[in-house]
């Protein structure tokens, strides 16, 4: 009898032990690339044709950088992405460059060539959605917007094609940045 009334006392105890509230905790859905977060964490990531990529390396500048500006143009932001590999280095811009100002996250934008909203890829080719030899589809969404704290994240995809050159797929692509 002692015995049952002891098991039953430790599995009320062990049970106790389990209500307190864990910590929750950022997955990460694609391995290699950053979790995509809203807190400012100043990253940055996708996948280009299926294979992670991320800032890394330096050729004396930033690998990784954000402009915005509230006062020009009605609102623009711009990341800059370099991955530098000897022998080879690769760069990935995205960015709107107008009327920022008038959005409102959550958001989702068409990138394509006649839209205010870019992006390019540069490797051995340059893919650049605004160039009149690029065929490009794909979109950017805000997810936070936050200018008092000076918080902008979001997720971009996109699909380029261009004569003589590979075509380039992103997918997944996560930022978040403080500004």
């Amino acid at each position: 009898m002692k015995h049952i009334i002891y098991i039953l006392l430790l599995a009320i105890v062990a049970g106790f032990t389990k209500c307190g509230k864990e910590k929750p905790t950022i997955s990460n859905d694609v391995p290699g690339l950053p979790p995509a977060t809203q807190t400012g964490a100043n990253t940055f990531g996708c996948l280009v044709n299926g294979v992670p990529w991320v800032p890394q390396g330096s050729n004396g500048t930033n690998n990784l950088s954000i402009d915005y500006d509230p006062g020009f143009n009605k609102g623009i932001f711009n990341i800059v992405a370099y991955k530098f590999t000897i022998p080879t280095s690769e760069q990935i811009i995205v960015g709107i460059r107008d009327s920022l100002n008038f959005l409102t996250a959550p958001t989702t934008l068409a990138l394509s060539r006649n839209s205010i909203y870019s992006i390019s890829y540069g490797k051995d080719c340059d893919w650049f959605n605004q160039h009149a030899d690029v065929l490009s589809s794909g979109t950017l969404t805000i997810r936070k917007l936050d200018r008092n704290n000076g918080i902008i994240s979001g997720e971009f995809d996109a699909i380029m094609v261009k004569s003589s050159c590979d075509t380039i797929k992103i997918t997944k692509g996560r930022f978040d940045f403080k500004f």
